[in-house]
């Protein structure tokens, strides 16, 4: 009787300790996937999926490391709707450039054509896709947006065998907590949307974004080159984001590109 009450008593306490154990594995399991690089850049990848469009506001640094104090941040605004079918940016887009208040510079994009309004000398730009399809063929213009981040890191992912994924100690930014997380791409040279590397021997890329570990959304990014025979002059764009709205209902004039939104500025056409 003892015995058999002792084993209707181990039995009935199992249950517990197996569903304590079995939380512990579950939970060790989701903290060690956010410890490994490549399920962040997934993460990140699918975040961005859930985005058709997005406003947010920027501060840009850009400088190298031989030139310090030769660094001042610009003030942007972004808008930008997704266009799938673009292998530029991947987003109709309207940019506002401040000095201070002042907007002295947009660049307003429909997937087919580019303007970019000078507005302190009532000059335009404008690139024609459609009239000049030649103009894909090179980089003619390049905008970090949410869909060029994709871009990179599906591409990283898809040639794993040339890169290096890191993640760094949790910081935080904008006052979230965020994963830092590193790619690097060593010898190679990636363009978004032309779909493959250029060979450079001498040449070091690293793309290091602060993802917010909730959302897996980036609020900053740091782009970084170098190259191997000069190694510690590191040539970098730094990509704060902040005031992030994502998926507004845009206003179709924010991406109008015809000649009635450059009436009386001085045109210059751009050619292949």
């Amino acid at each position: 009787m003892f015995q058999t009450l002792c084993a209707k008593y181990n039995q009935s306490n199992m249950r517990p300790r197996q569903i304590y154990l079995y939380s512990l594995v579950i939970i060790f399991t989701s903290c060690n996937q956010d410890t490994d690089p490549v399920n962040v850049v997934q993460k990140t990848i699918n975040s961005i999926d859930t985005i058709n469009a997005i406003y947010y506001q920027q501060t840009l640094t850009r400088g190298n490391t031989e030139n310090a104090g030769n660094v001042s941040p610009k003030e942007r605004t972004f808008y930008y709707e997704r266009l799938k079918s673009d292998s530029i940016i991947g987003a109709k887009a309207h940019i506002y450039f401040y000095d201070s208040n002042y907007v002295f510079h947009e660049d307003i994009y429909d997937g087919n054509r580019l303007i970019r309004k000078h507005n302190d000398d009532s000059s335009v730009a404008i690139f024609d896709l459609i009239k000049y399809p030649d103009l894909r063929k090179k980089p003619f213009w390049g905008k970090t947006t949410p869909y060029t981040i994709q871009y990179m890191l599906n591409y990283a992912l898809e040639n794993k065998e040339y890169y290096i994924f890191e993640l760094g100690n949790d910081t935080i930014i904008n006052s979230v907590n965020c994963h830092c997380l590193k790619t690097i791409l060593e010898k190679k040279a990636l363009r978004p949307g032309f779909y493959t590397f250029t060979v450079d021997t001498n040449r070091v890329e690293i793309m290091i974004l602060f993802i917010d570990i909730l959302n897996y959304y980036p609020q900053s990014m740091r782009l970084e080159t170098y190259f191997l025979d000069n190694p510690d002059n590191i040539y970098f764009t730094d990509h704060h984001f902040y005031n992030i709205k994502f998926n507004p209902k845009l206003n179709d004039s924010l991406f109008i590109t015809s000649d009635a939104v450059i009436k009386g500025f001085k045109i210059n056409e751009m050619k292949p």
